[in-house]
């Protein structure tokens, strides 16, 4: 994590902000004392959003020439699969469990990916990512605990 001192600023502000939404939603449960199914699917949503960027993010690696990840069926097709995760995970708007274990599946491939499977990564990199993706997983985690501890209101009673 020594490595992380190394990141632009840009990437650390940027990345980090984009827990925000991840955070958000498990906060917001805390401190009403309620599950919000809309907000947890909207956590789901913005997860699979993230998920889909991932897998996007190694294509655009390994399309330049001379990146040392080259332009074949391992790399693309892993940068295709969280894009599936996420896409399934949209489809589990009635079920919040399932969708949230999709966009984590994506979180955790896609790391895998980026700390295994691809040569080439600066070390302040795989540092961030392997901290975004710890917090954004554990904040879905939280979101599914609180679905079992706490009463489900609407966020607007009709």
């Amino acid at each position: 994590m020594k490595a992380l001192t190394q990141a632009p600023k840009p990437a650390l502000y940027l990345g980090f902000s984009g827990l925000l939404p991840f955070v958000a939603a498990p906060l917001l449960m805390v401190a009403t004392q309620s599950f919000y199914a809309e907000v947890a699917y909207a956590q789901v949503v913005y997860g699979a959003s993230i998920v889909s960027f991932l897998g996007g993010a190694r294509w655009g690696f390994a399309i330049p020439e001379g990146s040392p990840a080259q332009p074949d069926w391992m790399n693309l097709g892993n940068g295709v699969v969280p894009s599936l995760l996420a896409w399934l995970a949209l489809l589990c708007r009635d079920n919040i469990t399932e969708g949230a274990l999709l966009v984590i599946m994506g979180l955790g491939l896609s790391l895998h990916y980026d700390l295994i499977l691809l040569p080439g990564y600066p070390g302040w990199f795989k540092a961030m990512r392997t901290i975004l993706t710890l917090v954004a997983t554990f904040s879905l985690v939280a979101t599914l605990t609180l679905q079992k501890l706490c009463p489900e209101k609407k966020i607007r009673e009709t």
